[in-house]
């Protein structure tokens, strides 16, 4: 009759105890032996690990390279800056405050353009720092998170200048306001292109990503999403505003100009809480989607012997996942069985993977 399981447990630690204890010569002579790896035997299993490297994780995730994005983003910024400046000093020498003012509102997309830039050259030159536990990916959400305020903030204040507007309207000169309002459309386009262009380049080879089942293949940029949706949301209201502007100047409709900016504070007000969700989702590491939770299940019991006792899958960055789980075999699987089949079909990273053994209820003592 076999062992019970309490029973099963004295017999082996009562065998590791009964082991004799090696040398700290012994073990140092094996760090510095020529030998590159060692055997450890686990349920009569022998798994190899490197013996002067015992970690064998990569904490970095494909965080460690320059990307694409952050040359773009880069780019988008120094045009935002050289658009800016522009409008300053042609508004001081002008006497234009609707350049002067168009000038000043680029500033705020500048900050916000350059956080996200930021953001990428932090996580990149930090992605090997260890104290970072699963790397610097939330580096990337947090900066999207804040750029959801800055939206959010954005529009309020355009919701306080455009109703007291809209109930006493006030004289537009409109020559100058269409000038800009082409200008800043030219510019929001430009950047819009640039780094749109970064959303769809192909990602570092090395470069871990989840493929849910169902999904496109993109991979959810946070601080992307944040500056497209600032440039964006900035594109689209100067559109309005020109529409707005002509309709003004040729059909007398100087009220349509305070409808359209409430309009676009609502649309950018709808983007910037879509965005503070997505964001908060990692940075509060809320479980990952359903899709992907039943991918991870059916993977891990994709042997009949196998099944999931408990489950934890969520996102460490952008497009990165990573699971802990706890299954429960009769046979002799290791954690090792399991955690490849994440990696290499699904993208995940560092999983940690618990397995428990129970003994058939016909073998029980």
């Amino acid at each position: 009759m076999s062992l019970g399981r309490a029973e099963l447990a004295r017999s082996r630690r009562a065998e590791s105890q009964s082991r004799p204890a090696r040398s700290t010569g012994a073990l140092a002579d094996a760090y510095t032996a020529n030998q590159d790896a060692c055997a450890a035997s686990q349920y009569d299993r022998r798994v190899t690990v490197d013996c002067r490297n015992p970690a064998r994780h990569d904490h970095r995730f494909g965080q460690g390279a320059r990307t694409p994005k952050e040359r773009r983003m880069l780019i988008a910024v120094w045009l935002t800056i050289t658009v800016m400046i522009g409008e300053v000093i042609v508004g001081l020498w002008s006497g234009s405050m609707a350049l002067l003012a168009d000038g000043v509102h680029m500033g705020t997309h500048t900050i916000a353009l350059g956080v996200a830039w930021l953001a990428y050259v932090l996580t990149r030159r930090h992605a090997s720092d260890r104290r970072f536990s699963f790397g610097t990916g939330k580096v990337q959400e947090l900066a999207g998170f804040g750029s959801a305020i800055l939206l959010a903030v954005g529009a309020v204040m355009i919701l306080f200048e455009a109703v007291p507007r809209l109930l006493a309207p006030q004289s537009i000169h409109y020559t100058e306001a269409i000038a800009v309002a082409f200008v800043g459309l030219l510019a929001n386009v430009a950047s819009f292109w640039i780094l749109r262009g970064a959303a769809h380049e192909s990602h570092d080879p090395d470069e871990p990503h989840v493929h849910e089942p169902g999904d496109d293949h993109t991979h959810a940029d946070s601080n992307l999403r944040g500056a497209v949706l600032h440039v964006l949301a900035d594109a689209m209201t100067s559109v309005g505003a020109i529409v707005a502007l002509l309709a003004g100047r040729y059909l007398g409709w100087s009220w349509l100009d305070s409808v359209v900016a409430i309009v676009a504070a609502v649309v950018i007000a709808v983007w910037a809480v879509s965005l503070l969700r997505a964001t908060a989702r990692v940075l509060l590491d809320q479980e990952a989607s359903a899709n992907l939770r039943a991918a991870v299940k059916e993977t891990l019991e994709a042997d009949a012997d196998t099944r999931v006792a408990d489950l934890h899958v969520w996102a460490v960055g952008p497009g990165i996942h990573t699971v802990i789980a706890s299954v429960i075999v009769h046979g002799e699987q290791q954690p090792s069985d399991y955690r490849a089949p994440l990696e290499e079909r699904l993208g995940i990273v560092h999983p940690v993977i618990e397995v428990q053994r129970c003994e058939a209820p016909e073998h029980a003592a």
